[in-house]
C-alpha cells in the first residue's frame, strides 16, 4: 500500500503544464528585462570639451573684491543754509530756550556787539546756556558751525566781516577783550573768579543764586546726581562732566529741564529727575556744583 505511485487525471496534468509555461514566461521575461537595464549601463561615449569651455563652466558666477575704492568727485561742501536747517531752525526758527530769533537783527547785534564774533563762535561750538555743543550734532566741524553762525548774522544783517577764508582775521567789532586778546593788565585769572562770583549772584529766571545753599545740596541733592556725574562732578561714562561750571550755566539746565524743553541727547535721562525740583533746590545745587574745580 505505501508504495503505491500517485495518479494523476487528465485534470491535474492540464493545471500542471499551465503552471510550468507560466514559469518559462516569467523566467524570460525577467531575463528580458535584465539584459536591458545592463544594456543601459553601458559607459557613453565621451564628448571632448576645449579648455576654454571648461575655464568658462568653472568660473563663478560673481566675487567680491576689497581694495581703495577710488572717488573721482570730491564730496559736496553742504551749504551754510543747509546747516541751519538741518540744525539750527528747530530753536532759532521759534526762539525756543531764548534761542534769538534769525530774523530779529536788534537781538543779533546787541549780542554781537556785547560779546563779539569769537565768543558766539566759542558757545555755539562748545555749548552755552540751554544750547548744545555744535547745535546737537557733533558731526559738524568748527568751520561748519561758524558759517552756520555767520550764516544767521546775515540774515538778520549784522555786518561781521568774516568768511571761512579769513579765519581769526579781525572782525572788526573792536572787543579785543572779549575775543580773548591781552588787556595788558595781568589780571585775567583774577577776572575770571570775579566773574564767577558774579554770576553766582545772578537771578535765573526769578531764582536767586545768592541764596543757594551749598551745604543742603550736599546733603540732601547731589546724591541723586553721583551715578551720572560722579561725586565732583567728573562725569561717569558717556555722561558729562559739570565741573567748572558757572552756578548760573547750571541753573539754566536745571530750569530747562524743569519745563520739559529739549536741551541735548540726554534730556530724556534729566528731565524726570529736574521734574519735581523747586526753586530753593536748583540754586542750593547750582552754587553746589559751581564749586567742582573743572
Amino acid at each position: 500500500m505505501a508504495n503505491q505511485p500517485i495518479k494523476m487525471d487528465a485534470g491535474n496534468k492540464v493545471l500542471l503544464f499551465v503552471s510550468a509555461i507560466a514559469l518559462a514566461g516569467a523566467v524570460i521575461f525577467l531575463v528580458a528585462q535584465l539584459v536591458n537595464w545592463l544594456g543601459q549601463m553601458g559607459v557613453a561615449e565621451r564628448t571632448p570639451i576645449s579648455e576654454e569651455e571648461l575655464t568658462a563652466r568653472l568660473t563663478p558666477a560673481g566675487r567680491v573684491e576689497a581694495g581703495t575704492v577710488e572717488v573721482d568727485e570730491e564730496e559736496a561742501e553742504v551749504s551754510a543754509g543747509d546747516i541751519y536747517q538741518n540744525v539750527c531752525a528747530a530753536c532759532h526758527d521759534t526762539g525756543a530756550s531764548d534761542a534769538p530769533i534769525i530774523d530779529d537783527s536788534e537781538e543779533w547785534a546787541s549780542r554781537f556787539d556785547e560779546k563779539g564774533l569769537d565768543t558766539l563762535f566759542e558757545h555755539s561750538i562748545e555749548g552755552f546756556n540751554a544750547m548744545p555743543a555744535r547745535g546737537g550734532d557733533s558731526s559738524l566741524s568748527d568751520e561748519e558751525v561758524q558759517r552756520a553762525v555767520a550764516y544767521m548774522l546775515d540774515q538778520a544783517d549784522v555786518d561781521h566781516g568774516w568768511s571761512p577764508d579769513n579765519g581769526d582775521e579781525d572782525n572788526g567789532n573792536g572787543n579785543d577783550e572779549e575775543n580773548g586778546n591781552d588787556n595788558g593788565n595781568g589780571n585775567d585769572e583774577d577776572e575770571a573768579a570775579e566773574d564767577d562770583t558774579a554770576a553766582n549772584g545772578d537771578t535765573v529766571n526769578g531764582i536767586d543764586l545768592a541764596a543757594g545753599d551749598a551745604a543742603r545740596a550736599e546733603s540732601q541733592l547731589y546724591g541723586r546726581c553721583i551715578s551720572c556725574h560722579g561725586a565732583q562732578g567728573q562725569g561717569v561714562g558717556i555722561f558729562p562732566s559739570i565741573a567748572g561750571e558757572s552756578a548760573e550755566f547750571i541753573a539754566q539746565r536745571l530750569v530747562a529741564y524743569r519745563a520739559g524743553e529739549t536741551v541735548g541727547d540726554d534730556t530724556h535721562l534729566m528731565a524726570p529727575n529736574a521734574r519735581n525740583l523747586s526753586d530753593e533746590d536748583i540754586a542750593d545745587l547750582a552754587v553746589f556744583i559751581a564749586e567742582f574745580e573743572g
